[in-house]
């Protein structure tokens, strides 16, 4: 269907696309192995509860060896059966599907991976974040946020009168900087690591400090050439190519100060 973009200046035909993305750090298959013994172990989602429908009948099925009309008791084919999940849940299996409690194993559990040329190597997941450290070159022009796809955003705030106190002030700095904090934060339930840009926002005279997580950017694949004789002042943010260090997002993100002039 063709979209039409329509300002009080102009009014275009435009195409539309789904914005493309570029995950920043390759994540390499964690593998999971007895410290002792060196047996596989794997950790796999399970049924915890489910539901199976009869297609065009909108009846729910009884579920044995057979699939059976809950009312008739007549067998249903399974081609005409619709499998629902209601919800799942994980388990850590040993190599002859035995259930092992990941918690009980403790330190005879060992992450590790293969990497291209066939090597190992033995990795531990990444514990949850606590201190969110930004120092001051950690400050960015606020446009980096633009060039990535924020997969979560949470509130930063507090009820001490005190520390209000000090997030309004810090809040009022960057707002007049126009910039944004860049750190790293972890969930700690594994093997995913986030970029964090600490953003600080005003409603109605009130004003809260949200968490931004990423490990997307986002990749544009449309961009058109600037008509020569249209000068439009634009506002860009620097790339970045890789997610560590956070030095690297600070040190391309960052403004150039202009030469002085004697």
């Amino acid at each position: 269907m063709p979209l039409k973009l329509k300002t009080s200046a102009i009014e275009v035909d435009v195409k539309m696309k789904p914005v493309g993305n570029e995950i920043m750090v390759p994540r390499p298959d964690i593998k999971m192995r007895r410290v002792d013994t060196g047996e596989a172990l794997e950790k796999v989602r399970v049924v915890a509860d489910k539901r199976i429908l009869w297609v065009g009948h909108g009846k729910q099925l009884a579920s044995e060896t057979r699939l059976i009309d809950s009312e008739t008791e007549k067998q249903v084919p399974s081609s005409e059966a619709l499998e629902v999940l209601e919800h799942y849940n994980y388990k850590l299996l040993d190599s002859k599907a035995n259930v092992v409690d990941e918690k009980e194993m403790g330190e005879f559990v060992e992450y590790y991976y293969v990497d291209e040329k066939g090597e190992e190597h033995v990795v531990r997941p990444f514990e949850r974040t606590t201190v969110l450290d930004v120092p001051e070159e950690n400050w960015v022009p606020s446009t980096i946020v633009d060039e990535f796809v924020i997969m979560a955003a949470y509130e930063l705030y507090t009820d001490k009168k005190a520390d209000v106190i000090k997030l309004w002030e810090e809040a009022e700095k960057r707002l007049k900087e126009d910039t944004v904090g860049v750190t790293t934060y972890s969930h700690g339930r594994g093997f995913v690591q986030y970029y964090a840009f600490l953003v600080p926002v005003v409603r109605e005279g009130r004003f809260v400090w949200l968490l931004k997580l990423t490990d997307t950017k986002v990749r544009l694949d449309h961009l058109m050439e600037i008509p020569a004789k249209v000068k439009i002042p634009i506002k860009e943010a620097p790339t970045l190519e890789t997610l560590p260090p956070v030095q690297l997002i600070v040190a391309t993100s960052r403004k150039k100060k202009p030469q002085q002039t004697s």
